[in-house]
């Protein structure tokens, strides 16, 4: 029923969606090859065409169900809380200097790059984070870039798909997405703002659920229904 209503929605064009992707791919790579001073890095181009290749994926897959999701999340929605305007940039800030840094330092520097082996490790776990998020994305038509309470979409408690499993499986995805980048890139220093980011979504968590909790009709049970709000039987 959720795909029949959302259908009707207005979404992104074909034309602009393929225009955002292109524009992706080329601010992916500046951020990518730009600081390693070189385009001849196979690890660089693994890790952009798994992120152009994933991102892809997932925005055609929510914009099947959701359309009008890829159009919201592209502004702060109204009544978004003081925190999440500072903690949004936190984490996009993040997962800028996990490329930046991995190029200075694995880009620049093939010497000082993890093993071979550790970049299959990432690219596994990019493809896991990536269908985890289209997979939390599609489920949750309420999935913009902010939290705020939806009140003119009817906001509700998805307990669906992998919110079953955790609570907040897109942050999930993303602390797994910006380990796998620096994994994927080789660079030992990328992981350092990858566990800032991940930080960043670690009291985004705990903030939300306080927010949602006071505010969202039916969370405080849901709470109970869902125990662990990152990772099964862990947190």
């Amino acid at each position: 029923m959720r795909v029949r209503r959302e259908s009707s929605e207005r979404g992104f064009g074909v034309a602009t969606a393929a225009a955002i992707v292109v524009l992706s791919a080329l601010v992916f790579a500046a951020l990518i090859f730009w600081p390693a001073g070189r385009l001849d890095w196979p690890a660089g181009w693994l890790c952009l065409a798994a992120m152009v290749i994933g991102f892809s994926a997932v925005t055609a897959h929510v914009a099947a169900v959701t359309p009008s999701l890829i159009r919201r999340r592209a502004k702060i929605g109204a009544g978004t809380p003081w925190w999440d305007r500072l903690l949004v940039p936190i984490f996009q800030l993040a997962f800028v200097a996990v490329l930046v840094v991995g190029g200075l330092d694995a880009g620049r520097h093939p010497e000082n790059a993890l093993p071979v082996w550790s970049r299959g490790i990432g690219l596994l776990a990019m493809i896991a984070a990536m269908l985890l998020l289209g997979w939390a994305m599609g489920q949750n038509p309420h999935f913009e870039a902010t939290v705020r309470i939806q009140s003119d979409r009817q906001h509700r408690v998805i307990t669906s798909g992998p919110y079953r499993i955790v609570r907040h499986p897109g942050y999930s995805a993303g602390i797994l997405l910006l380990l796998a980048m620096a994994l994927v890139l080789g660079s030992a220093w990328a992981i350092v703002p990858a566990l800032l980011g991940s930080a960043g979504l670690v009291v985004r968590t705990v903030l939300e659920e306080a927010f949602l909790s006071e505010r969202l009709d039916g969370y405080r049970d849901y709470l109970c229904r869902t125990r662990f709000r990152l990772i099964p039987r862990v947190w």
